[in-house]
């Protein structure tokens, strides 16, 4: 009977049923030869750095200045406040499908939508398209509809700059890496819901400057639509290369430089806190991994540490590129105007970080949205949508991926290379001090770009 009762069970094992599980950020081992690709990209971005020392100040400030296609009206300001409003009204039945709908984090839309939607596509569309945010966050519309016009201590946070919004990111780090279920429907659902009221009190008690100062998701997404190639500002539409606007802006502030610092410490600590080489720097078997909740301790002090580190590293890469030219009184300028050239960077990590993850559940959310009721309903035409994971199972897709994600870090130093080459020449008025101001940034971004590629290629639990 024990013999009939173990092969019961083995056959029990291999009936087909629908999974549970949702993908991880990396699942694949990787097999390829990263040993020359890795400092081929390094390369690459030492070899962009190198190039500008020999290219006149304005061949470069060239690239980025951009043309001029024709003006346009301005959309009403009614016409915001609707959208806001609709994604509002959105969100809340989002968070009430998190609470009452399937708990799979594959079926559920309140996940799909959070994770797949807003934290991974969101991203890439305001960097591609421009800032769609600014018309669908759902506090705009409320607050105006209420009448929050400058909030009832609309004062309190006037020196503080963006510093609530490094807290806030902060806080949404630790949720993202250290919680047990940060996708639990359920889970999820409170937390979202906390936030927006939370947020909205905000608004409603500093006035809408909080949007600015401590909203940190709208703050960072509009930071990406300053990469999008097509704008539109007080003289019409234009056209120029990714990163034009991040030249010609206003520095950030301290404060604001730390909140862009602690966006890419957090992406990149989001993939270090994965390799066998911070689980055996913490004491753990890879290969026996306990689970999220019995490091909690562990990852957020690593997430801590990781972006204080590269807040003191960047702080002390501009002192020494200005010490070089004799401009130390300008750090708090430079400080504030040389982060911004972080934003493609950080952009690239998302890309590559997430590709895979996107790659899988980017066909659950056109199954859900094709059928968001579940009802066997075809909104999109799409018929059954059947999720495959097949394109992990060949070399040929298995290279491409690779090459996509180690394009996108290489891509995005590239082109801070570029932004911060532009910014510097912008503040010292000068190629050559420009050039030589840029030195130990130029450093500080290839060995960047050999730690992303490492933490890409190595093998995680």
């Amino acid at each position: 009977m024990a013999r009939i009762a173990v092969w019961l069970g083995v056959l029990g094992a291999l009936v087909p049923v629908q999974a549970a599980a949702h993908v991880s950020e990396r699942a694949l081992v990787l097999l390829l030869p990263t040993g020359v690709w890795i400092p081929a990209g390094v390369a690459a971005v030492a070899a962009s750095a190198l190039i500008l020392f020999a290219l006149p100040g304005r061949a470069v400030a060239a690239l980025f200045r951009p043309l001029r296609l024709g003006s346009a009206p301005a959309p009403p300001g009614r016409l915001a406040r609707g959208t806001s409003v609709a994604g509002c009204a959105l969100l809340a039945v989002l968070v009430l499908a998190g609470l009452t709908g399937p708990r799979d984090p594959l079926a559920n839309p309140l996940s799909l939508a959070v994770w797949t939607g807003f934290w991974i596509l969101l991203p890439l569309a305001q960097a591609a398209l421009g800032d769609l945010w600014g018309a669908i966050n759902p506090w705009s519309g409320p607050a105006a509809l209420i009448g929050v016009r400058r909030g009832l201590w609309p004062g309190a946070l006037a020196g503080a700059g963006q510093l609530p919004a490094v807290v806030v990111w902060m806080l949404f780090a630790a949720f993202l890496l250290a919680d047990p279920a940060p996708d639990d429907p359920a889970r999820l659902a409170r937390v979202v819901g906390g936030y927006w009221l939370a947020t909205m009190a905000a608004v409603v008690l500093f006035g809408p400057g909080w949007l600015i100062r401590g909203e940190a998701f709208g703050i960072w997404l509009g930071h990406l639509a300053r990469l999008a190639p097509l704008w539109r500002d007080a003289g019409g539409w234009r056209l120029g290369l990714p990163g034009a606007r991040l030249v010609g802006a206003r520095g950030v502030g301290r404060a604001g430089a730390v909140f862009l610092m602690a966006v890419l410490g957090a992406g990149s600590f989001d993939g270090l806190n994965e390799t066998f080489w911070w689980l055996a720097l913490i004491g753990v078997n890879p290969l026996e991994f306990p689970g999220r909740s019995a490091v909690i301790g562990e990852t957020l002090a690593g997430l801590g540490l990781f972006c204080a580190g590269l807040v003191a590293v960047f702080a002390a890469t501009v002192m020494a590129g200005l010490a070089l030219v004799g401009a130390r009184a300008r750090f708090a300028e430079a400080f504030g105007r040389l982060a911004l050239s972080l934003v493609p960077i950080a952009l690239g990590y998302h890309l590559a970080h997430y590709l895979t993850v996107l790659l899988v559940n980017g066909q659950y959310l056109l199954a859900m949205l094709n059928d968001p009721l579940a009802r066997g309903a075809d909104l999109l035409g799409l018929g059954h949508v059947h999720v495959t994971t097949s394109f992990f199972n060949r070399l040929e897709t298995v290279r491409l991926i690779w090459l996509a994600q180690g394009g996108a870090i290489v891509l995005g130093h590239v082109l801070a290379v570029l932004v911060a080459h532009a910014i510097a020449r912008d503040m010292l008025g000068d190629d050559r001090r420009a050039a030589l101001s840029q030195l130990p940034v130029a450093v500080f971004m290839t060995a960047y770009t050999w730690l992303g590629l490492w933490i890409l290629a190595a093998p995680t639990a």
